[in-house]
C-alpha cells in the first residue's frame, strides 16, 4: 500500500498552523508534519520611534503582534500574507508583489509623505531604510528567529518528504539538521532562488522552486511536488 507523502512544514509555529491549513485544502493527500526550526520572539526597542510616524514598511507577517498601539496607519507590507496581518490589526495596506524589489518599487510609485517606520526583523535580507531616494524611512528591529533542532528520527526513511522553505534562513536552517542529507526523498520547495541557493548542494539539485515569490506560488509549487509518485510504504 503506497502512503501519502510528508508535508514537513518548518516555520514558526503560527505560520506553519496556516499554512498546514492552507495545504490541506488546496493540495493533494498527504499526511502533515510541523516541526519548527525557529521561533518568533520580541526584542527590545525604543516605542518613541513610532511617534509622528505617518505610515509603515512590513517585509514579514511576525512584525505585526510585536508593533506598538498605534493608528490606523498606512502600511506598505512586502504580499499578500503581509498585507492581511496588517489588515487583521487595523491598518491600512498596500500591497507588493511578494518580494523586496516590488516592494521598493512601490514605495518609489506611492511617494509616500512623511515619515515612514520599517517594523522589521534582527536579520534583513535587504534594507529598506534609505533605499528609496527622496522618502524618509527608519527602521526599528521588533523581533527575531531563534533556532531551534529537528528532533532526531523525526522523519521516516521510504517515503516522500516535501519540505516548503520561505526563506534563504530557512533552507540553511533545514540543510543544517543531522541527516537530511542522507533523505533520498526529500524535496525542498523553495520560494526563491536565493533560497535554493542557500541550500546544500544535493538538495538544492532537486529542489523546486515557486514561480512568484509568494504563498499563492508556494502552494502550486507544493502541490507539484506531492504529486509526484512517493515511494511505496
Amino acid at each position: 500500500m503506497t502512503r501519502p507523502p510528508i508535508l514537513l512544514i518548518t516555520r514558526p509555529l503560527p505560520q506553519a498552523r496556516r499554512f498546514a491549513a492552507e495545504a490541506a485544502a488546496a493540495c493533494p493527500p498527504h499526511e502533515a508534519l510541523i516541526a519548527p526550526l525557529s521561533e518568533v520572539v520580541g526584542l527590545p526597542f525604543d516605542p518613541a520611534v513610532f511617534e509622528g510616524a505617518s505610515g509603515l514598511v512590513l517585509t514579514s507577517a511576525n512584525a505585526v503582534p510585536f508593533l506598538p498601539p498605534l493608528p490606523p496607519l498606512p502600511a506598505w507590507c512586502v504580499g499578500p500574507a503581509t498585507a492581511r496581518s496588517a489588515a487583521r490589526a487595523g491598518f491600512l495596506p498596500h500591497e507588493a508583489g511578494g518580494d523586496a524589489v516590488s516592494l521598493l518599487a512601490l514605495l518609489n510609485a506611492d511617494r509616500p509623505a512623511g515619515r515612514l517606520v520599517h517594523a522589521h526583523g534582527r536579520h534583513l535580507a535587504r534594507q529598506i531604510a534609505g533605499a528609496v531616494p527622496g522618502l524618509d524611512i527608519d527602521g526599528v528591529a521588533l523581533y527575531e528567529a531563534r533556532a531551534l533542532p529537528l528532533p532526531a528520527d523525526l522523519l521516516p526513511r521510504g517515503r516522500r518528504i516535501v519540505a516548503p522553505l520561505f526563506s534563504p534562513r530557512a533552507a540553511a536552517a533545514l540543510g543544517r539538521q543531522s541527516g537530511v542529507l542522507a533523505l533520498p526523498d526529500l524535496l525542498p520547495v523553495v520560494i526563491s532562488p536565493a533560497a535554493r541557493a542557500a541550500l546544500p548542494d544535493p538538495l538544492a539539485a532537486r529542489a523546486i522552486v515557486a514561480g512568484a515569490p509568494d504563498g499563492s506560488a508556494m502552494l502550486r509549487a507544493v502541490t507539484e511536488a506531492l504529486s509526484q509518485n512517493a515511494p511505496a510504504g
